[in-house]
């Protein structure tokens, strides 16, 4: 009661300026509370810099690298007062249509390479001296178009065949053997690179074996004594000392010599087996065909097989099928004595100074056989050759 009543005494003493400074000094205290409020807060207040910051930071602790794309400020700019123009009395400007354009999915596909144009069958082949007249047609009676088998479509068939060979690069002035001992060397057409021959009424064929000189006794990697039709495309029975391993003789043989031709004189080692001749004939005639090779077909002129001669028929047939040459020695073979065979019935009769202004050249196997190639040869390089045939 004591503490009240003193109170009341004291302010009953105050004036009223008192009163006022009073007030004042409360007024004072509570600016500097709101003041002091204010301030804490600014400390504690987190600015968008402070959270990328922290992000950043924890995110380089996660091992992220982070990147910020800054966005470009937006202004506001004044718009321009348009100025007045004289109106326009030409056609008005249509507005440019925009097409869209697809979106490119995948990678775009290279150019495509197109093909050499084919040469003619002439091109850069030399020049081939013109059939003088008068030259024999025919030989032992047997008119060359008649073992020389060329119709229309095997004309046409061996042009296509030559231009595929020489876009493949293969040797027009350049021609094989694949076959048995009845074409090996020294006896089928070797004689006429470099040794002695006269061809007496058949010097006409002077230009074919110039055009291929090199190729007449070559040793070819395809010719093996007791070879089989299906042996060909078999690389055990190719020479290893010329052919790769795993490379058949044939394969072989287009390596290394890159013919345009290929003589092939098969059938006198097949007995009893005419599928196996046959299919394996068609093997050896579509390679040589895919190969840009002139596949020529000789019949023989044994008859080791049996008097059914089943073998020549199907070379005949497949010749005829497939549209190639077929040089049908078998035909000349009957105007022969003996068929121009050996004692043994297989092997050719020989005629060893290759003088076709004697009689006797005519009587030989092997004499009328080479003489019969070069014929078809002559025929070939001819129909390659040339334009306007």
């Amino acid at each position: 009661m004591k503490r009240m009543e003193t109170i009341k005494t004291a302010l009953s003493l105050l004036t009223f300026k008192h009163y006022m400074a009073l007030l004042g000094v409360i007024i004072g205290f509570v600016m500097l509370l709101l003041l002091s409020i204010n301030t804490l807060n600014k400390q504690m207040q987190v600015t968008e810099a402070d959270i990328a910051t922290a992000t950043a930071i924890m995110m380089r602790r996660m091992g992220i690298v982070p990147t910020f794309t800054l966005l470009p400020t937006l202004t506001t700019e004044a718009t321009p007062t348009p100025t007045p123009t004289q109106p326009n009395t030409s056609s008005p400007v249509p507005f440019p249509t925009i097409t869209p354009q697809p979106t490119q999915l995948f990678m775009t596909a290279p150019p495509a390479i197109m093909p050499p144009s084919l040469p003619t069958p002439s091109q850069n082949l030399g020049i081939i001296p013109t059939i003088p007249p008068n030259i024999p047609t025919q030989i032992n009676g047997i008119p060359y178009e008649q073992f020389i088998v060329l119709p229309d479509e095997v004309v046409q068939h061996i042009r296509e065949i030559a231009i595929t060979g020489r876009n493949l690069g293969r040797n027009p002035h350049a021609f094989s053997k694949l076959g048995d001992s009845t074409i090996d060397n020294p006896y089928f057409l070797a004689r006429f690179d470099g040794g002695d021959y006269n061809l007496g009424d058949y010097a006409y064929l002077q230009a074919v074996i110039d055009y291929y000189a090199g190729s007449f006794g070559r040793q070819s990697a395809a010719v093996r004594v007791g070879l089989h039709t299906w042996s060909v495309m078999d690389s055990m029975w190719a020479n290893h000392a010329m052919c790769n391993p795993g490379e058949h003789m044939l394969a072989c043989e287009i390596r290394l010599n890159n013919p345009s031709i290929i003589f092939i004189r098969l059938g006198s080692n097949d007995r009893g087996v005419p599928g196996s001749v046959e299919s394996s004939l068609r093997e050896i005639i579509q390679y040589c065909i895919e190969n840009g090779v002139i596949p020529v077909l000789g019949t023989k002129a044994d008859r080791f097989e049996g008097m059914s001669n089943i073998n020549n028929t199907i070379i005949r047939q497949l010749a005829a099928e497939y549209a190639v040459p077929l040089w049908d020695y078998d035909l000349l073979a009957g105007t022969i004595p003996g068929r121009g065979l050996d004692s043994d019935g297989v092997h050719l009769t020989t005629f060893f100074v290759h003088d076709y202004t004697q009689p006797l050249a005519f009587q030989r196997g092997h004499s009328v056989h080479n003489l019969s190639a070069l014929v078809m040869l002559d025929h070939l390089m001819r129909l390659i050759t040339c334009d306007t045939c």
